[in-house]
């Protein structure tokens, strides 16, 4: 009835109150996608660029500042470059392959350091160990593009990432027949953060595209293990 309705939250999922928020479909698949990455909470949305876009939203205010690697996603770049600029967010890029020189550039305006396994292009795999702990040393969030990594490669969590981001449309879609990407995390607080921008935005998926991730996720270890022999999917 319309007091249960209206006594739901739509920040938890134990009921459904608006298709942005989260259907049944949806709940499942984000289900699946934090177990495979290892954490507990996560959030689905329209591509991994959207990701990493309501990642940066959810974290970052004028006056803050954000670190990118060097080799880092193109449009990640011209996020920073741009649109985060206008909101008055600075962004600096970094050597990772260098984690001192990272911790060396960190400084009170740091609030998030972008990470990728392996860096977009050009493949170089950093020492994420040493970059997370150059970051938590001076108390800044890390966020991981693990889209390579793809939940199979290693398990980022156990590292002390803070949050991984997945484009969807790659290893666990299979078909490339649908776009989405995921954020997912270990922290409810953070959680919350992101899960509110990803409301405001209107960053969600529909069931259906939902449906086809649920279909190909079974195969995920099978293309991602022939891709590792061949080199190609």
């Amino acid at each position: 009835d319309t007091q249960a309705l209206r006594a739901r939250d739509w920040r938890t999922k134990d009921g459904y109150t608006y298709g942005l928020h989260g259907t049944p479909t949806t709940f499942t698949l984000e289900e699946r996608i934090a177990t495979l990455e290892g954490g507990s909470e996560c959030v689905l949305v329209p591509s991994g660029l959207a990701a990493i876009a309501v990642t940066n939203l959810a974290l970052l205010g004028q006056g803050d500042e954000v670190l990118l690697p060097d080799n880092v996603y193109g449009p990640s770049r011209e996020l920073a470059r741009t649109d985060l600029a206008r909101y008055g967010i600075t962004h600096r890029l970094y050597d990772p392959m260098d984690a001192a020189g990272l911790a060396a550039m960190i400084t009170p305006r740091t609030q998030l350091v972008w990470l990728e396994a392996a860096g977009s292009v050009t493949m170089e795999f950093p020492d994420l160990q040493g970059l997370v702990a150059a970051a938590r040393a001076k108390g800044v969030l890390t966020a991981l593009d693990n889209t390579w990594g793809a939940g199979i490669a290693f398990r980022p969590f156990d590292l002390g990432i803070d949050i991984v981001m997945h484009a969807l449309t790659k290893f666990p879609s299979g078909g490339a027949d649908v776009l989405m990407g995921s954020v997912t995390t270990r922290n409810v607080d953070l959680h919350e953060r992101i899960k509110a921008t990803h409301m405001h935005t209107g960053f969600g998926v529909a069931a259906n595209d939902a449906e086809l991730l649920l279909r190909s996720l079974p195969s995920l270890p099978l293309r991602y293990h022939a891709q590792d022999r061949t080199g190609r999917e």
